[in-house]
């Protein structure tokens, strides 16, 4: 401690008139955290002494298997130090390392260093480092420690020469160094730092240095584990080049030639002509702008002073700035690489770790924009240092307001062309589009003939059926007729016989198969003649009811459905129409109707959703499936569907159709769906729910299965019906 030392000025260099600042550790202590916001800035900033120091190599070592106390070991094979180095040039803090007089006029070009303060990231990370150097030969190492665990904030640091040798955990890549420096630091808390951003040092590294530019190389390993095994890799640039459509390159090294030729901008349409479409991407080169020149500035004294500044460096624009589009699969946007910065570069040390805080004006496509600019002028010796004291931004200057001036025509540039291949591809979209619905104009006016010539030929069928049925009344009475006189002229019997069954072969075909195909239509006009008139007689007598008119509408509407359904489909079916059942697959029958009967309707589309292709082989009557599907599409379309999906289904012991659409839904004033199936309740507010009754009738009676309505729909209507297989 300061108060058991010998009681004399701190500073010899303190005269009679004239008495030195010096720094205590509580001075140290508040530059050091105060200068660095993270631990990778602060490991970067200790890279960067190395790199000053001429080193063609710097490792970076961590072993955080404890968090708390993590080690952190920095070597590199510059030029080292001795004692002179350490006492002269390291102490001092603030010490301008351009001025060195043994630097040569263009090594000082390349050193990054000038306010001397780099060496207080030691102190952000760790009150207790050691510092080997080696600067004359191998085998001479100059150890040193400070430990400020041991002070008070009034003491004044200082470093503690070490004699007994300190072993590091990388002593094989120290050991083989003629020369170099290697900073080990321990106890470092790295508890606030996740390891995936530890292990993300390398691209920290490629960001904070102007990788591609450096003569040197550095490497990083990164140990969560005490038994992982040490690995460093190189740090290499880490940038979504192929994501990039257009770029502006100024560079000797070329940069544009890591993009692609050409993108496709698959998630700009969903048309795959235009979203598969190769786009050339754009290239502008120094030619193009204003980069370079001559400008007087002024000194730290106000003097004008005429210097030559250059901007050197690439620009891009992103074709997209969406993780899941992007071409590179190196276009990550998170916490550890963001894509959409243009990084100002002095001295081949970042400046300006995104230039569009600095520059909000041209924020508009930020997210698009990413690039590495150099702007030495920004850091000249010979006029005022204008960055802060974290190395991490510049104050306003007229040298900023240069470079805004250049990068501002370049960023125009690429938005432009970026805003244009936009704009183009959705003109393409568009024109399409309006392609489509012409198509689908004249395919709409098609159908719309189609329509009116089916029309045309259903009203000639109902004529010919009128003229068959004519003719078969006239055929039946004829055939009474010859009945009767058969009774009374035995002798023409045979005459009569003869002539009828002439009439009956002189039917053609088309003629018969009609006929047949009546069949069940008089069948279903019989049985509701039958019905009136036995209706009739209760009337007349007095016992017709209530309950005999609910009846009597219910077998009327039924047999009219069934009638409706025969006139739909018998004109195509390829069954005889005569026969009340067949047995067939009716998952086909459902399918063939709708698309050959309720195709037709324009109103709404009919979608039939078919797992497989096994067949639900099954006794039933066509007519009945006929009503089925009649009714189900009839109340789609009153309740505004324009899409009824038919989900067929054949498991291993049940077979179901579910009918849905994407109508209204159910009327909210429905509390009990059971009571939709009753005769006379519509789930419509213009139906009048006849429809439904006959449904769940003919499936409970007739095909043995069940019906039910899936109330849990929010918006659309379901129908379930369920067949158990025998």
């Amino acid at each position: 401690m300061m108060a058991d030392m010998e009681k004399k000025d701190i500073n010899n260099r303190n005269t009679e008139n004239a008495i030195y600042f010096n720094f205590s550790y509580a001075a140290l202590k508040l530059l050091g955290k105060n200068l660095y916001s993270n631990a990778a800035n602060a490991i970067s900033e200790l890279v960067a002494n190395g790199l000053d120091a001429k080193a063609k190599n710097v490792y970076v070592y961590i072993d955080m298997s404890d968090k708390e106390h993590s080690i952190i070991e920095i070597i590199d094979d510059g030029m080292g130090m001795n004692y002179e180095d350490l006492a002269r040039k390291y102490v001092w803090i603030g010490r301008n390392k351009r001025n060195d007089v043994d630097l040569l006029e263009d090594d000082k070009k390349n050193v990054m260093g000038r306010k001397g303060i780099g060496k207080l990231a030691a102190l952000y990370l760790s009150n207790n480092y050691f510092i080997l150097t080696k600067k004359d030969s191998v085998n001479k190492v100059n150890q040193w420690q400070i430990n400020l665990s041991k002070y008070d904030d009034s003491d004044f640091p200082k470093l503690d020469r070490i004699n007994k040798q300190i072993v590091i955990e990388n002593n094989d890549i120290w050991g083989k160094m003629q020369h170099g420096t290697a900073i080990v630091l321990n106890n470092v808390d790295l508890r606030r730092n996740g390891a995936k951003r530890i292990e993300a040092l390398k691209r920290v590294f490629a960001d904070f240095y102007l990788i591609d530019e450096l003569a040197s190389s550095i490497y990083v390993s990164v140990k969560t584990d005490k038994k992982q095994k040490t690995n460093f890799e190189k740090v290499e640039k880490f940038v979504a080049f192929e994501n990039l459509f257009a770029m502006y390159d100024n560079t000797n090294s070329g940069q544009y030639k890591k993009m692609r030729k050409s993108i496709a901008f698959s998630w700009a349409s969903k048309y795959s002509h235009i979203a598969n479409k190769e786009r050339e991407t754009i290239i502008f080169n120094k030619k193009d702008f204003n980069y370079k020149g001559k400008k007087k500035f002024k000194t730290e004294n106000g003097e004008l002073i005429e210097k030559e500044y250059e901007l050197v460096g690439w620009i891009g624009v992103h074709a997209t700035i969406d993780s899941k589009n992007a071409i590179d699969e190196k276009f990550i946007r998170n916490d550890i690489y963001k894509p959409n910065r243009l990084r100002i570069y002095v001295r081949n040390k970042l400046a300006v770790a995104d230039f569009f805080e600095m520059h909000p004006s041209t924020q508009a496509m930020s997210n698009y924009v990413e690039g590495d600019i150099t702007f030495n002028i920004l850091d000249d010796d010979d006029l005022p240092d204008i960055a802060t004291s974290s190395r991490q931004d510049f104050l306003d200057d007229e040298r900023v307001e240069l470079l805004i001036s250049i990068l501002d025509p370049i960023i125009n540039s690429l938005f432009k062309v970026r805003n244009e291949i936009g704009q183009k591809i959705r003109n393409e979209n568009e024109k399409y589009e309006d392609y489509i619905k012409e198509q689908e104009e004249n395919k709409r006016k098609k159908e719309e003939e189609a329509r009116q010539k089916a029309e045309e030929q259903a009203r000639e069928a109902e004529r010919k059926k009128n003229e068959a049925e004519e003719k078969q009344r006239k055929a039946e009475e004829e055939k009474q007729l010859a009945n009767s006189r058969a009774e009374k002229l035995s002798v023409n019997l045979g005459s009569e016989k003869k002539r009828n069954h002439f009439l009956v072969n002189s039917l053609d075909d088309d003629q018969i198969n009609f006929a047949k195909r009546l069949h069940m239509i008089r069948i279903n006009t019989s049985t509701i003649a039958k019905i009136v008139k036995n209706n009739v007689n209760k009337l007349n007598r007095g016992k017709f009811k209530e309950k005999d008119a609910w009846d009597l509408l219910k077998k009327i509407s039924y047999l009219s459905a069934r009638m409706q359904a025969v006139l739909e489909y018998s004109a195509m079916a390829k069954f005889n129409t005569k026969e009340e059942f067949i047995e067939d697959n009716l998952f086909d029958f459902i399918e063939e109707y709708c698309e050959n009967v309720l195709a037709q309707d324009e109103d709404i589309e009919i979608r039939i959703l078919r797992e497989d292709r096994k067949d639900f082989i099954i006794r039933f009557i066509p007519q009945d499936i006929a009503v089925i599907l009649d009714n189900v599409v009839s109340n789609s379309i009153k309740y505004n569907a324009t899409i009824l999906k038919i989900v067929l289904n054949n498991d291993e012991d049940f077979c179901t159709i579910d009918f849905i659409d994407n109508g209204d839904g159910l009327n909210p004033n429905v509390e009990d769906t059971s009571e939709l199936f009753e005769f006379g309740k519509g789930y419509t507010y213009t139906g009048t729910g006849v429809g439904l009754y006959h449904i769940k009738n003919i499936v409970e009676e007739e095909l043995k299965g069940t019906v039910d309505i899936k109330s849990e729909q929010t918006k659309g209507f379901n129908l379930h019906v369920r067949f158990k297989k025998l």
